[in-house]
């Protein structure tokens, strides 16, 4: 501990450390610590790498980035290798096959080293490394089920981080579950735990995963795919989850609204691709949810990996036909109330998923005449 803290400049001892001495095809030591407090460079360009590259227990570098990958940055510690010479050059190091097969292995250790991690160890782990483990499970496709193991998530039925293997524990034995891993994306926690999207996944018990980090979640997490067969699903893409009316009752339920919708859709215009009643809303009057076969989609994590600004996402207004605001305005002959609560719907959905309405200060007028109509 003293060896890490006089050597890193670190007033505080790590919070675990993993080392490794390999005899054989290839000779080397490696040490290396995690800190209990990240770097203060971690999310910079232009971050001092924490390893020292020896050689022959000479020291060569201190200023190489490649020892281990950029998501592991975070790590502090010492390669010393016996089959290395000497002078070595620096552009010989980024392509020595003896230090990439030294990287790899040390990769492993340590991944290994931080998923046997228990209790307040592993808990202050997540709470400052779990981004960067999700940067590598974007950019590691050799580790990618190792990090897996590894990452953690909010969820609506726990208050602590959960494992995608204790998700799948916990809903494994539900009665016609499906294998799918439900999430929902925002960028405020509080936001998402009160997202109209969530009321039939909570109905339904269903546990979602609540991926408050919106910026690297919406880039990193369909990329994931599967894991342990069981398909991860975006529940704002998704159809709503099993309700417990018949096919039959949902299309009469439509047939009914079929007029109200058409004036909605003529009101609203460009402003969305489409209205529509839902089954997945029990309290909440109405949400937005993108058209997950909108090609704007999948360009929009383009865009957004280029770096580039994010085009404007087509959404779907999706209405509960249950509520006391639908029923009232389908009985209605009063088209201007229509409009103006069509209007209404959409913005208070946006409130919702934390989208601000286009026009603020019309979406407060409509706000205050709805108020003077019904006092």
């Amino acid at each position: 501990e003293e060896f890490y803290k006089t050597n890193w400049h670190d007033s505080q001892e790590p919070l675990t450390w993993v080392h490794t001495s390999a005899e054989g095809s290839l000779e080397y030591k490696t040490l290396f610590f995690i800190p209990k407090v990240p770097p203060m460079d971690l999310y910079r360009a232009d971050f001092q790498p924490g390893v020292k590259l020896y050689i022959k227990r000479v020291f060569i570098s201190d200023k190489e980035k490649e020892l281990l990958p950029l998501y592991l940055r975070f790590v502090r510690g010492i390669i010393d290798s016996e089959d290395l010479p000497l002078n070595v050059s620096r552009e010989i190091l980024q392509e020595n096959r003896v230090l990439a097969t030294i990287k790899q292995a040390s990769v492993k250790k340590v991944l290994n080293h931080i998923k046997k991690l228990k209790g307040e160890e592993f808990e202050t782990f997540v709470e400052n490394y779990n981004q960067l483990i999700k940067e590598g499970i974007y950019t590691d496709q050799l580790n990618k089920e190792l990090l897996l193991d590894i990452v953690r998530y909010k969820s609506n039925k726990v208050d602590k981080f959960t494992s995608l293997s204790e998700y799948i524990e916990r809903e494994k034995d539900k009665e016609n579950r499906k294998q799918e891993i439900y999430y929902i994306t925002g960028d405020n926690l509080n936001i998402i735990k009160h997202s109209p999207l969530l009321e039939g996944y909570n109905k339904n018990d269903l546990e979602v995963l609540l991926l408050d980090e919106k910026e690297i979640d919406e880039l990193v997490t369909p990329m994931i795919g599967e894991y342990k067969e069981w398909k991860l699903v975006d529940i704002s893409m998704a159809e709503a989850p099993e309700v417990e009316e018949s096919k039959e009752e949902i299309e009469e339920l439509n047939k009914g609204f079929e007029s109200l919708l058409q004036v909605i859709k003529d009101t609203l215009g460009d402003s969305v691709k489409d209205v529509k009643i839902t089954t997945r809303l029990t309290q909440s009057a109405s949400c937005v949810v993108p058209d997950g076969t909108d090609p704007m989609v999948s360009m929009r994590a383009m865009f957004k990996q280029m770096g580039q600004e994010e085009p404007e996402l087509p959404l779907i207004l999706e209405l509960n036909g249950k509520h006391p605001i639908l029923e009232k305005l389908k009985t209605t002959s009063d088209v201007n109330l229509i409009q103006e609560s069509a209007w209404l719907l959409l913005d208070s959905a946006k409130l919702a998923e934390g989208i601000e309405p286009k026009d603020k200060i019309e979406f407060s007028k409509r706000v205050t005449d709805i108020l003077a109509k019904v006092l």
